[in-house]
């Protein structure tokens, strides 16, 4: 293959696909790169400056470039190469092809593609398959606990009613507050079993609703002395479940107010209009942020950072965004804070449907 096919190459493959197409030489044991060219550079942070004439080394962490440099290596030696990695937070495949002229190989021309979409179908897809098999073994747990619950509450309320000892009725109080925690697991349990069997849509005043949850939020706040700003466009309808979206926010609400610090800190709530079609709400704190090791599993059922977490409260605001054909974003850094985003499509008509106050 000669410069003048490579170029032929690279102006078919440019225009099909986001990636770049380099070239590189071994020049005194050193992979040297002698070309790079293509749409996904900028997006990696580079530029054909910082490449040409450069070796591994010289543009990246040393731990990437001693791991590219070993299949590098393998395509010198006449090997078709392809590995996946990850740089300036795109996910991409790389093929390497080396040239060989008599038996030897003179260049190694490689070519890059964004997979990131790919790669975020293909998680969605294992999260699916892993909450299918969540939602079967929930079922069963949920049937199977909530009969004897019930019996246990109903008892518990007539020894309560009955007692004759006063001492005995706060350990009696604790007993009923447990089972209602049980109740509430096994809810969670069941909504992700069966979601679209548990999910209402009307047209619902977001903003109204977002004060509802702040509101109910703030006591929990106050008590670390956190203040709850809350910003605003105008007045936002959404067509979606009130007392569903209304437990996504407690839930986020909630989890910011434990991660923030007591004292003098605030957690920001924004509501914007992102176009006629969708919203989005923000809510962002400046507490304690996530680990990398715990924020690739966020979204892991029965993963919980809590002493006493269940594991399901992300899951389900999860689920629940998703049935409203919405997505969520999470971005952490540890010592820092988080920031989430939530965005929703709006609906077109209300003049046929009912407004939730």
């Amino acid at each position: 293959m000669n410069d003048q096919e490579c170029k032929v190459d690279y102006e078919q493959f440019i225009p099909r696909e986001t990636g770049f197409i380099f070239k590189y030489e071994k020049q005194d044991n050193t992979f040297i790169h002698t070309f790079i060219e293509g749409k996904l550079i900028e997006k990696v942070g580079l530029c054909p400056e910082k490449v040409v004439g450069k070796s591994l080394f010289e543009f990246l962490p040393a731990e990437q470039a001693l791991r590219k440099e070993a299949f590098y290596e393998k395509a010198w030696k006449g090997e078709h190469v392809n590995y996946e990695g990850n740089f300036g937070g795109i996910h991409y495949l790389a093929i390497l092809n080396p040239v060989r002229h008599n038996g030897v190989t003179v260049e190694v021309i490689g070519t890059t593609i964004d997979i990131t979409k790919e790669k975020a179908r293909e998680k969605q897809v294992q999260q699916m398959e892993k909450l299918s098999v969540v939602g079967e073994l929930a079922a069963g747990i949920a049937h199977e606990i909530r009969n004897p619950l019930t019996s246990l509450k109903g008892f518990a309320k007539i020894v309560k009613e009955s007692v004759s000892d006063p001492t005995l009725l706060p350990y009696l109080d604790i007993m009923l507050d447990e089972m209602d925690r049980i109740n509430e697991i096994v809810n969670e349990f069941m909504f992700i079993a069966k979601p679209n069997e548990h999910v209402h849509f009307q047209h619902t005043n977001l903003n109204k609703l977002l004060r509802e949850c702040i509101h109910f939020m703030e006591p929990q706040a106050h008590l670390k002395s956190i203040e709850v700003e809350f910003e605003i466009e105008s007045e936002i309808l959404l067509n979606c479940d009130r007392k569903k979206m209304k437990q996504v926010l407690i839930n986020l609400l909630q989890n910011a107010i434990e991660a923030t610090e007591d004292s003098g800190h605030f957690i920001e709530v924004r509501l914007e209009e992102m176009s006629s079609d969708s919203v989005m709400v923000t809510i962002l704190d400046k507490g304690c942020g996530i680990s990398d090791s715990r924020y690739k599993r966020l979204f892991e059922p029965f993963y919980s950072t809590k002493e006493k977490g269940t594991g399901l409260g992300l899951i389900t605001c999860k689920r629940i965004i998703d049935l409203h054909q919405g997505n969520i974003d999470i971005e952490s850094k540890l010592g820092e804070g988080t920031t989430i985003r939530i965005s929703l499509p709006r609906f077109h008509r209300v003049d046929s449907l009912k407004i939730a106050e």
